[in-house]
């Protein structure tokens, strides 16, 4: 809502942390037994630029946590020049004084290389990370960015100041709305006249993309994100990693486009989340009673389900018996179509009809054990390509049956729509 990007309130739970170097203000939401989400944003703006999103992002049952790098928002200032190995130190700390074990980092520009330098210096407490633009500048474009980017202001009585930081903003960000630009005023204000602290640390400091190769990474921004022009330098450095532009998006897409951008890092969260703690409220039990194995019979206590079971390679013709992989093909398939229909209701859209086919293959593992992996083939010939691979995605994080999976089993996705 308008209401939330003109100020640094919002309706999330905030709250202070007492560090060495004094108060960080923090804004957290969600659940606080779900995958621990923390987010750093750019400088010199502060964790309001992720106020509409906070909702949409805990949702998905996320424990959002969005902070005030120290120095920015309503976090103290730090007591004198940091370096980027500084901030993330801190920003170890203040996760530790949040209760947080293993966590996403979600770091955007400036928060971006402070969330890379922490994942170096603890590498075994992050599951995943999404950097929303991160500036892999060359040593020339760092050293001519340590230069004058970030000039300053002098307050002056009669306010013309205010002046200089507006036009910095708008010629930054010509395409956000007045409330936006509005609200980022008042947070270089905060900050104060020397608002290049961290943009110093920035530009002296070359990030180790080698440290933090092997992590579980996304990259995600607005189409329109001033660092979008990067984007061959950063797919180059982490060629794994995909990367996703939410057309028409600014720097600022968390707030002009919350659900689109909560969808895309959610599912990465998801993707990549460590078992989550035991909560669970029962909707349905089903109760099968099986005798003879693979080779017997299925009954649910319901008697709708009544069938024989043979083992696939005892089969013959005319044998209408069923086997365990059929029996789990099907659930998954009925499971995430009616799943997909939750993702349609959220996204606002309609992919038509939709046929799930699944396959479930059973197979052996080293050591002789056996395992099983699974496909499902998504086809909706009147939803366009883009539509369906997005619903396709957000399906994976509500369907009980992937849920279940992820993680254990390997799961292949094909959507097939309309190009």
């Amino acid at each position: 809502m308008t209401t939330h990007a003109t100020h640094m309130r919002g309706s999330s739970h905030r709250a202070y942390l007492e560090l060495p170097w004094g108060q960080v203000h923090h804004r957290r939401a969600g659940d606080p037994d779900g995958p621990a989400l923390v987010i750093v944003h750019q400088s010199p703006l502060s964790s309001a630029t992720y106020e509409p999103a906070m909702a949409a992002l805990g949702a998905h049952g996320l424990n959002v946590v969005a902070i005030d790098i120290p120095g920015f928002g309503m976090s103290d200032a730090t007591p004198e020049q940091w370096s980027i190995p500084d901030y993330a130190g801190a920003l170890w700390e203040i996760v530790d004084a949040l209760g947080l074990q293993k966590v996403h980092l979600l770091g955007q520009h400036t928060g971006a290389i402070i969330s890379a330098e922490a994942t170096r210096q603890k590498r075994d407490r992050v599951l995943s990370l999404i950097f929303q633009g991160i500036p892999l500048y060359s040593d020339e474009e760092r050293v001519k960015k340590a230069e004058g980017y970030a000039p300053g202001y002098t307050p002056a009585i009669d306010g013309s100041h205010l002046k200089v930081i507006w036009d910095r903003v708008r010629w930054l960000y010509p395409t956000i709305s007045a409330e936006s630009a509005s609200r980022q005023v008042a947070e270089y204000l905060s900050v104060g006249p020397d608002y290049g602290v961290a943009y110093r640390a920035v530009f002296a400091h070359k990030p180790d993309i080698a440290a933090v190769a092997d992590v579980p990474t996304l990259l995600l921004h607005g189409s329109e994100d001033v660092l979008d022009r990067m984007n061959d330098v950063v797919t180059a450095a982490f060629p794994h990693a995909p990367l996703v532009r939410i057309p028409g998006g600014t720097d600022f897409v968390a707030e002009e486009q919350p659900e689109v951008f909560a969808d895309s890092v959610a599912a990465h969260v998801l993707a990549h989340a460590a078992a989550p703690k035991p909560k669970f409220t029962p909707v349905y039990t089903a109760t099968v009673e099986v005798t003879g194995g693979r080779a017997g019979r299925a009954r649910s206590t319901t008697g709708a389900l009544d069938v024989k079971l043979t083992r696939p390679a005892e089969r013959t013709e005319g044998d209408t018996g069923t086997d365990p992989e059929e029996l789990f093909a099907a659930g998954y398939a009925a499971c995430f179509a009616s799943a997909l229909g939750v993702a349609e209701r959220r996204k606002r859209v309609t992919a038509g009809p939709v046929t799930v086919t699944a396959s479930v293959t059973l197979g052996t593992r080293p050591g002789g054990t056996y395992g099983i992996a699974a496909r499902l083939v998504v086809s909706a010939p009147e939803c366009p390509q883009e539509v369906l691979e997005e619903l396709v995605a957000i399906t994976h994080t509500v369907c009980p049956y992937s849920n279940a999976v992820r993680g254990n089993i390997a799961v292949i996705t094909e959507a097939n729509g309309t190009s």
